[in-house]
């Protein structure tokens, strides 16, 4: 069986990374700066600025992303910036989460052995993960056209 597609280099990543003793693994583009998680897309926040590798960072689109920017555009009246990332920047940063259909937000708390921020999930991820979580479960009326219902028992 031949294995293609974007996420076979996520996956070699993946267990390079888990066997270095970390839980995930951020990938690089050919310039060097940040693209994304293994299966995730990457937000950082610095000085109460969003930021996330833009389009043109190598960086596969996620509905996830999407989602999360607009929840920040609508609900916390902030912008999310899309550019470049280096490395070095997430090493400074007040806090960072990944997004993805398996992640939802999740906060990264260290980066190479390095604590991002407190090593906690920082005030505006919280925030961020709460709205997200409320939306998805279909408790925001606001956005429960992005729901599908489903009927128990399959019926």
């Amino acid at each position: 069986m031949k294995l293609t597609g974007l996420y076979t280099t996520g996956i070699l990543a993946k267990t390079e990374a888990v066997k270095a003793g970390f839980d995930e693994a951020i990938l690089l583009n050919m310039n060097g700066s940040v693209s994304e998680g293994s299966g995730e897309n990457l937000f950082m926040i610095t000085d109460g600025r969003i930021s996330t590798p833009g389009e043109t960072e190598n960086e596969l689109l996620g509905i996830t992303r999407d989602t999360v920017k607009t929840l920040v555009k609508n609900e916390l009246g902030m912008d999310v910036i899309e550019r470049v990332i280096h490395r070095s920047e997430l090493y400074l940063a007040d806090e960072a989460f990944l997004t993805g259909t398996a992640a939802h937000v999740t906060s990264m708390g260290e980066l190479d052995n390095r604590k991002i921020g407190t090593g906690e999930v920082g005030p505006i991820t919280k925030k961020i993960q709460d709205l997200y979580f409320d939306v998805v479960q279909g408790n925001n009326p606001d956005y429960m056209e992005w729901c599908t219902g489903v009927t128990p028992g399959g019926g």
